[in-house]
């Protein structure tokens, strides 16, 4: 079967390709392509959601609808874009009445939340060979606006590392729920696993302000990584300047670090930004009371340190989720 290519390796060997585009943009490696397209940027992503990988057979068919498009506004919230419209492909066994009426519900308060009209798309029904049944998965392909845009890459060495939220309570809801670690899934990790909420403000304020930005979808350090390899930097990160939920907090240490720097499903956004901006980032987190900001780090000239409160140094032995290499 050869050797086990990573997801970003896969995509690099086997789908960059060399053809002129007649829409310039920045290249594949990015939450979006950014687009000039006459007058205009655009940027666009593309997100699947498979059963089994992305939410549980047994998950509220509403909160999927929600997520589906939560996850693809998250991307663009990490280019700063303001949302437009989205297509939609979805894959399915059979016509579940109830579950797409109340998963179309979902979709729809989403797209409405964020006037983020659906245009177009395609159904299809997955086939069955022999005993095996292809499984439910969707797509969402959202376009949004930009003025210049946010990419992983143009982060500086001297730049701040900031974060948003509190990554890892998704990762948490997961294992608790799966019965990897012992205890009860609360009220707020679930929702954190089965409705996050995209930053899409947040990433049209950091446009112009921030150096580099990602959203945090497959952990805290492996979407940081896409910043800084796209960049060409390193950085030092204290990893007990993370904000952490009381839910977290109240895990093993070893549990909580986990979770929080590979646990990924976060949706939260990771960004760079020079020093200068600190003020304005500082000021713009006191408008937002529901949602904390975490100073964590800097950007150095390569490499990638982890240390604690305390100055000591913290080993990685956090990866992050790749959908080829687990």
């Amino acid at each position: 079967m050869g050797p086990c290519l990573s997801e970003t390796e896969l995509i690099s060997r086997f789908f960059n390709f060399d053809i002129p585009n007649h829409w310039p943009s920045q290249g594949i490696g990015d939450d979006c392509a950014i687009m000039q397209v006459g007058a205009s940027r655009i940027a666009v992503t593309t997100d699947t959601l498979a059963c089994g990988t992305h939410f549980l057979p047994d998950v509220n068919p509403y909160t999927v609808g929600r997520k589906s498009l939560a996850v693809n506004l998250s991307d663009l919230a990490a280019a700063g874009a303001r949302p437009r419209c989205f297509f939609l492909a979805l894959s399915l066994p059979e016509t579940n009445l109830e579950w797409l009426e109340a998963f179309s519900r979902g979709l729809f308060e989403m797209a409405r939340e964020y006037d983020c009209p659906l245009i177009g798309g395609d159904t299809t029904k997955t086939a069955k060979v022999g005993n095996l049944q292809a499984p439910f998965s969707l797509t969402i392909t959202a376009m949004g606006e930009v003025k210049k845009g946010l990419t992983r890459a143009g982060a500086k060495v001297g730049d701040d590392i900031w974060v948003s939220g509190t990554p890892g309570d998704a990762y948490l809801a997961l294992m608790l729920r799966t019965g990897e670690w012992s205890g009860v899934c609360s009220e707020h990790a679930a929702r954190a696993m089965d409705n996050p909420t995209p930053r899409v403000a947040l990433g049209q304020f950091l446009e112009g302000r921030a150096s580099a930005c990602a959203d945090i979808s497959d952990g805290f350090l492996k979407d940081l990584g896409n910043i800084l390899s796209r960049s060409n930097v390193g950085a030092r990160i204290n990893v007990d300047a993370l904000a952490a939920s009381d839910d977290l907090n109240s895990r093993p240490l070893e549990q909580k670090r986990m979770a929080q720097l590979a646990g990924g499903d976060d949706y939260e956004l990771v960004w760079t930004a020079p020093v200068c901006m600190r003020a304005e980032i500082s000021a713009y987190a006191k408008q937002c009371p529901a949602l904390c900001f975490s100073r964590v780090g800097e950007v150095t000239p390569s490499g990638l340190m982890l240390f604690d409160d305390k100055g000591r140094e913290v080993k990685n032995i956090y990866h992050g989720f790749d959908h080829f290499s687990q």
